[in-house]
Parts: C-alpha cells; sequence; structure tokens
C-alpha cells in the first residue's frame, strides 16, 4: 500500500469517528461543562447538525484524495539511450542490439555476518538500442553494461553530485546517456519534446494502482470509467472546495461553542486548573522537633 493511500484512509476513519459521535449524541465531541445550563439542549442540535456535515465532508474527502492517490499517483514513462551512448560505447553493441549480464545476490540471511545469500548470475537482453519505449530495466541494462566496463573513465562517468540511476549511492552521471519522458501522443509513442511545440503534441498518460489501467485505455472497464469522469483538474477542484468546507464547518462549531459558553463557569473552570489543589502550609515545615530529654535519676 503506497503512502499516497494513507491520507484518504486517514481521513476516512475520522470522517467515520465524527459520524457516529454525531449519531450517539454524546461523547468527547459534545463536551458542553461550561456551557449555559438553559442553553444545552440547544447547542447539541446544533452541534449535532455541524458534526453530520463535517462527516459527510470529511467522507467525501477520502474519496476525492482516494481517486487522486489510485488514479494518479503513477505516470506511464518511458526511456531511450541518446546519440552521446552509441558514440561512446558502440563497441558493446552486436548488431544493434546489448545484452548485460550481470552476478545478483539472491536469498539471504545476515550476510554481512558471513552468512549465505545465493550468486547468480542474471542475463537482461537483447534490447536494441534504436528502442524508443524502454522501461527501468532495459535502459538500467545498457547504463550498467557501459559502466562495468568504463567506470575508471572519468571522462565519460566523470563524478559529480547525483544520478537517477547511479549505482554506487548517486555519485556518478549518467544523464547525457539517457533521456525519459512522460509524454506520450496519440498512437501511444513517446514524446521527447525539445520544444514547446513539441510537448503540445504529448500528453500525460497514468496508470492506476488498481488494475494497472492506462488513462487512455478507453476499454469500457470500471476504473477506464473513472478516468473519464474524473480528470486530474476535477479532483483537485473538489479536493479544494471539500478542504474550504471543512475550515467553513469548524469556524461555525467555533462560533456555536462561544455563544453558548457560560463565561463565569469557563473563568472558574480555567481558575481551578491554574491553581490546582492546595496543600497545607505545615506540609512544608521541615524544621526538626525539639528532643524530649528526661530528667537524670540521682544515684
Amino acid at each position: 500500500m503506497g503512502l499516497g493511500v494513507l491520507f484518504p484512509i486517514l481521513l476516512a476513519v475520522m470522517g467515520i469517528y465524527v459520524l457516529i459521535g454525531a449519531i450517539k449524541g454524546s461523547g468527547r465531541l459534545f463536551s458542553m461543562e461550561n456551557f449555559k445550563d438553559d442553553s444545552k439542549d440547544k447547542a447539541k442540535k446544533y452541534m449535532r447538525i455541524l458534526y453530520f456535515t463535517l462527516a459527510a465532508i470529511m467522507l467525501l474527502m477520502a474519496v476525492v484524495n482516494g481517486l487522486q492517490a489510485v488514479l494518479y499517483s503513477s505516470k506511464l514513462t518511458y526511456y531511450r539511450v541518446t546519440d552521446a551512448y552509441k558514440d561512446n560505447f558502440g563497441d558493446l553493441l552486436e548488431n544493434g542490439t546489448l545484452t548485460y549480464t550481470a552476478t545478483e545476490t539472491t536469498g539471504g540471511g545476515m550476510s554481512c555476518m558471513g552468512g549465505g545469500g545465493t550468486t547468480v548470475e542474471k542475463t537482461y537482453g537483447p534490447y536494441s538500442v534504436d528502442d524508443q519505449k524502454m522501461e527501468m530495466e532495459e535502459i538500467s541494462a545498457f547504463i550498467n553494461k557501459a559502466y562495468s566496463v568504463y567506470k575508471d573513465d572519468q571522462t565519460k562517468f566523470p563524478v559529480t553530485s547525483g544520478g537517477l540511476l547511479s549505482c554506487t549511492g548517486g555519485s556518478v552521471d549518467y544523464a547525457k546517456y539517457y533521456e525519459m519522458t512522460d509524454l506520450i501522443d496519440d498512437a501511444g509513442n513517446p514524446v521527447y519534446a525539445n520544444s514547446d511545440a513539441e510537448r503540445a503534441k504529448g500528453h500525460v498518460v497514468y496508470i492506476s494502482s488498481f488494475g494497472n489501467t492506462r488513462s487512455d485505455a478507453n476499454d469500457g472497464s470500471f476504473v477506464s470509467n473513472l478516468y473519464g469522469a474524473f480528470s486530474p483538474t476535477l479532483l483537485s477542484i473538489l479536493n479544494y472546495v471539500l478542504l474550504g468546507l471543512v475550515v467553513l464547518g469548524l469556524a461555525a462549531l467555533f462560533l456555536i461553542t462561544r455563544k453558548f459558553t457560560d463565561k463565569e463557569k469557563l473563568q472558574k473552570a480555567r481558575e481551578q486548573q491554574v491553581s490546582g489543589p492546595s496543600m497545607p502550609s505545615s506540609a512544608f515545615n521541615f524544621d526538626d522537633e525539639p528532643e524530649t530529654q528526661n530528667p537524670k535519676k540521682d544515684a
């Protein structure tokens, strides 16, 4: 479960809590110790209405945020190698393709303490160097192959502050050897844009975290219909509107509480909290009591 789903779950839990409190009409949400005695019933009525409203808004916010997390948290991204890669590492290609064999450790235990993993070789590819729609595994194979051969050549792999595909903790510059894009044209091909006119030819495609459905699928499925009904802009507007309504609801709750509060009761309660329970002054008398001397008897 992604972190993006945790917030709508928290909102839903809070909304359910407020809704249960509004239905019961009792509990911490209806603390009225300092309210005017002749206004408690009226205040409770108004508070229940507000809590029902706030619960409904919070549950709607949970749905809206949940849709944002499920539908629009992941973009379709493609990669390709650049001409710089082909010029510098042409010797690694065979008939325009690359195959990369890596040594990997599987299994585990406490390998750093001498425990056992199993070392195996895994082969990736062959991948075409002209592929415009590479995914992360493919572009990583091209970069890792080149780095494994030329890692000591500072002219090809200068040390910098970071890199997206760095296998050494983000200290080597790979940026000039690959391109990435999240713009897709109407034919489903990636758009590697260098100008505004080229960017206008593409659009962003999202992948749902539920069912891995593409936002441009239009296959009549439930998730596809959700994409058609709820755009990112619409969900953002709904989220801001609902958030504003929550703020207004809380402000109204504050005004109602202020209106029906008995100021004398509130003042007494504050004074009691400040003063606290008193102790007798003798509790702080630490002087030793005088010893009682017995008169000595004459021998």
